[in-house]
């Protein structure tokens, strides 16, 4: 785990509510000047703890009217065959997230479609063709509940 002070946590909640924030307004919020706010923020991309700023576009409004979990059971358990897989995955644009699970499903694929015929589509012509896949099972989403990605720090 990495160490962060107190000072990090608030520059971390800072950035996360204001992903726009200047290192000025970022220096004020948090009670310090703005060149230890940069030096501590570029410490933190250092470490891992923060990533590149990017936008979250909601896929409802650019047509992705439907949001599937696909549950994945994999063939062998092979170093080399779930590397495959998982190499694969980044290849498939309507991939959004990938995790590797324990328990009876090997992993979870968020998948989103412009609609059940498009999905189907994905299914045929990308995701039964990942290596090592033995099975799939859908669940189509009917609302989100929640989809945050602030992390409590």
């Amino acid at each position: 785990m990495i160490e962060i002070d107190d000072s990090d946590r608030k520059i971390l909640r800072c950035i996360q509510e204001n992903p726009d924030i200047t290192m000025r307004e970022l220096g004020d919020a948090t009670g310090m000047s703005h060149s230890p706010c940069w030096r501590r923020l570029q410490r933190l991309k250092e470490l891992g703890v923060v990533g590149d700023k990017s936008f979250h576009i909601y896929p409802e409004a650019v047509g992705y009217e439907i949001r599937v979990l696909c549950f994945v059971r994999i063939a062998e358990h092979k170093r080399d065959q779930l590397q495959a897989f998982e190499t694969a995955v980044q290849n498939v644009p309507e991939i959004l997230q990938c995790y590797s699970l324990s328990g009876e499903y090997d992993y979870v694929l968020h998948v989103i479609a412009r609609s059940v015929r498009d999905y189907e589509d994905t299914v045929k012509n990308a995701l039964v063709e990942l290596p090592n896949v033995q099975s799939i099972n859908t669940s189509f989403t009917l609302k989100t509940v929640k989809d945050s990605r602030v992390v409590p720090v």
